[in-house]
């Protein structure tokens, strides 16, 4: 068994403290530091690490050849909805801005919206998610269920923790038994003093939230 695909590589964790220098260069004003270092963190190796896991099935890295068979069909999947804003910040709070399977720290999406927002260039946030900003991509919080809704998951908010892009988009319709993984609700979360960037929202440059999906 295993709690994630693949290791985390140290690239992630510098393009992390890069886009926390760039968060507190742009809410002291300093615009050329928090582009440089925006700059600094849109690193290749990540693109090349988060395609092993979101692109193409391999049995190496995701332990299955195809996707399953017995998924719920859409008409018959269990009616829920999503938690609230509130809600899913409580549970990003709890989870300490940390993905529960790779234990990478992850960054508000809210936050990573003012970021590209203010600096279009340096994120090129564009269509194409692998042209995009590879640290903004690959650790933007989202919630993910245990047991995914396609294999007939509820909304239980015991059934939601915090992931990253890949550890989320990677498994896809899989469940834990058929990838490997741990349960990440049997070990504790990490908590310090990482805010997944939130700080920017707190300040009154932030921007309306607007979605970029």
């Amino acid at each position: 068994m295993r709690n994630c695909f693949l290791p985390s590589i140290p690239e992630i964790d510098t393009a992390l403290d890069l886009l926390s220098q760039a968060a507190d260069a742009y809410l002291a004003g300093d615009i050329g530091c928090a582009k440089s270092c925006l700059v600094k963190a849109d690193m290749p190796e990540i693109r090349q690490f988060y395609k092993r896991i979101v692109g193409v099935t391999n049995k190496d890295v995701h332990w299955q050849s195809k996707q399953p068979k017995d998924i719920v069909p859409k008409s018959n999947r269990a009616k829920g909805r999503m938690p609230s804003a509130k809600e899913q910040l409580a549970i990003f709070t709890k989870d300490g801005w940390r993905c529960r399977f790779c234990g990478t720290r992850v960054i508000s999406r809210e936050a990573r919206l003012i970021l590209i927002k203010q600096f279009p260039e340096e994120t090129h946030w564009v269509d194409s998610e692998y042209k995009r900003h590879t640290a903004l991509l690959s650790q933007g919080a989202s919630l993910d269920h245990v047991l995914p809704h396609s294999r007939g998951r509820t909304d239980d908010p015991k059934n939601f923790v915090t992931a990253c892009y890949n550890c989320q988009f990677g498994r896809n319709n899989w469940t834990l038994e058929e990838v490997g993984f741990n349960d990440p609700r049997d070990r504790p979360p990490i908590v310090d003093e990482w805010d997944g960037l939130t700080r920017l929202l707190t300040k009154e440059r932030a921007l309306p939230i607007q979605s970029l999906e």
